[in-house]
């Protein structure tokens, strides 16, 4: 009997004259948790990916399949849902050492030998790229998670599998950890990071975050109906403040403000609903389905206090002021930063301190130009990938 790896599928058989089957485009990764950027952000590729290359067999490689895959029902024609290559990730034997791991990784990506997840690295050797999306997926999911990019550069020596990755944010990482992972990157065909620090340690393109394509694909991305005045999404998961902390930096966010006029937003369930009860019981509540399912609310004129990257972004693009409050440990310095380095306008403060709205009036504008910067990147990758 031919061992697994000896064997070709039927799909890439075919006969002289036979015409090729769509080409096969493999995003990665970290929807369905869910959290809102994230969802965002892929749901936004898919959505270019069905105007650009509708023919296409499209897979999404994420932790949680199962909750993608509602989220994502009639997004691209062609998707199709997986984890395989988070499985390979995760099942390190040492999850803090990944450069340890890579050998593991690069041999059962070559060799195989993984039966559960077998059928899904053989199906990897038949795609035309694997492409790693931006958002929380290495900053949030720690460095366990760099097995990914191990894989996917393995992909690319072994059976010459082109790969890119776009909006890169990393987590702190250490000089031979950041070493390591920019030789894994330099058989990358795209790194573009979102933010400096990044960019230098991986010797990547600074560019822009993902969330902007959701700006420049034609989806509603903000609610449409009338918009409350104050909105806070401090979040309650992943702190390092306390929570009176966070609740005296909310109520003095809210000031005199009526709470009938102010909102609660929920980017990830059940979390971000953490401070309601503390502070403003009587406020309304958008719930994640609420803004996945009818958009944001934000929009010009609002004050808005958040704690998340992409409700900065979004909201600052929809013309609101805000206030964002960074962790006491300043882990979350880099990301808010390089949204104000692009000219929100918004203040910092840490959590306990008093929140004081601000905006520069001209950064909608600006976000619709980056958007349409995404918008030429997405362009210049599959506007004709080769079957």
């Amino acid at each position: 009997m031919r061992p697994l790896r000896q064997l070709v599928p039927a799909r890439f058989r075919r006969a002289d004259g036979e015409q090729p089957p769509p080409a096969v485009i493999y995003l990665v990764s970290a929807a369905g948790h869910p959290s809102f950027g994230d969802e965002l952000i892929t749901r936004a590729w898919l959505d270019v990916l069905t105007e650009l290359r509708p023919e296409a067999e499209v897979w999404l490689d994420c932790p949680y399949p199962g909750r993608a895959s509602h989220l994502f029902r009639r997004t691209h024609p062609g998707l199709h849902v997986t984890s395989t290559l988070w499985e390979l990730a995760a099942s390190c034997p040492s999850p803090a050492d990944p450069i340890a791991d890579a050998e593991r990784v690069a041999r059962f990506v070559r060799d195989l030998g993984t039966p559960r997840i077998d059928p899904g690295l053989l199906a990897l050797r038949g795609v035309a790229n694997v492409h790693i999306l931006g958002g929380g997926l290495f900053a949030a999911a720690g460095v366990e998670s760099l097995g990914i990019i191990s894989a996917v550069a393995e992909l690319q020596r072994a059976f010459g599998i082109p790969a890119s990755v776009t909006g890169l944010c990393l987590p702190p990482m250490d000089r031979e950890l950041s070493t390591w992972v920019t030789g894994e990157l330099d058989v990358f065909d795209v790194v573009e990071a979102r933010d400096r620090v990044t960019a230098e340690a991986v010797g990547g393109e600074l560019g822009l975050d993902d969330a902007f394509l959701a700006l420049a694909v034609g989806r509603r991305v903000y609610d449409e109906s009338t918009a409350p005045e104050h909105v806070v999404l401090v979040q309650g998961d992943a702190r390092t403040w306390t929570d009176g902390d966070a609740i005296r930096s909310i109520e003095s966010f809210f000031g005199d403000t009526p709470h009938e006029v102010a909102a609660f937003v929920e980017a990830t369930p059940p979390d971000d609903a953490r401070y309601i009860a503390d502070t403003a019981p009587e406020a309304r509540f958008y719930s994640f389905g609420n803004i996945w399912f009818d958009g944001l609310p934000a929009r010009a004129g609002q004050r808005w206090l958040t704690t998340r990257f992409h409700a900065h972004l979004l909201a600052a693009a929809a013309g609101a002021m805000g206030t964002v409050i960074i962790d006491a440990d300043g882990a979350d310095d880099r990301t808010h930063s390089s949204l104000l380095d692009l000219g929100t306008g918004w203040n910092a403060i840490r959590a306990g301190e008093q929140a004081a709205p601000a905006a520069d009036p001209d950064f909608p504008a600006r976000a619709r130009e980056h958007a349409a910067t995404k918008r030429a990147l997405a362009v210049a990758m599959y506007a004709r990938v080769d079957d």
